[in-house]
């Protein structure tokens, strides 16, 4: 026998093991696709959260500032807006939405506007505060 009696093509272990390569690599991008999924819905949550939270203290930002409820005893947060049934659905749950005002002094007030989004290792917190005065806008 000679080696020229050689048949062509490729011997069934050389198929079973590009078609084993073939799966890993397939499951490697499936892995990590999933893993693009998840981290791009978190950070579009994210954004969401923001863009409410911001709207919100800019909702606050252009009242009255008599019109703003005062706090007593001074220098302690009060709740004076709980807006959670107005989060969108997409948010985790529990998601929550509240504003606080503090009354720092008689021509000062902080507003604090907080949303929080899921839960365990997972949730996620918002929070915008400003300081409103009688006769302006600090930041």
């Amino acid at each position: 026998m000679s080696l020229l009696d050689e048949k062509d093509g490729f011997s069934v272990v050389e198929l079973l093991i590009t078609l084993i390569v073939i799966g890993v690599t397939f499951g490697a991008f499936v892995t990590s696709f999933a893993s693009i999924q998840n981290i791009y819905k978190k950070a579009v949550d994210i954004n969401t959260a923001n863009a409410i939270a911001f709207a919100k203290l800019q909702d606050y930002e252009n009242l009255n500032f008599n019109s703003l409820p005062a706090t007593t005893p001074t220098g302690t947060l009060q709740q004076v807006e709980d807006f959670s049934a107005s989060l969108p659905s997409t948010l985790e749950k529990p998601r929550t939405g509240i504003v606080y005002v503090n009354t720092v002094s008689g021509t000062l007030k902080q507003v604090v506007v907080d949303i929080k989004f899921g839960s365990g290792a997972s949730q996620r917190q918002i929070q915008y505060a400003n300081f409103i005065q009688k006769y302006g806008i600090g930041r």
